[in-house]
């Protein structure tokens, strides 16, 4: 197979993984981009599924890696 340590794509295996260990590290996206990132108007059922994650996140924060992600 491709990753099975046959071929060329042998060789590309610990370069893949390398760059996608350095992906990893940096910091996710903010969530709120969930709902901003898509329509130029924010339609109604997503801004109530907004703040509702804001409510969430508010009670419940401190149970998520926030930290893992942008402000």
């Amino acid at each position: 197979g491709f990753w099975g340590g046959e071929g060329k794509g042998a060789d590309a295996a610990p370069q893949v993984m390398e760059a996608f260990e350095q992906e990893e590290r940096k910091p996710k996206p903010n969530p709120q981009l969930l709902f901003s990132d898509v329509y130029r108007e924010m339609p109604p059922h997503l801004r109530r599924q907004r703040a509702a994650l804001e409510r969430h996140l508010q009670h419940y924060g401190e149970h998520y890696p926030l930290e893992h992600f942008e402000k």
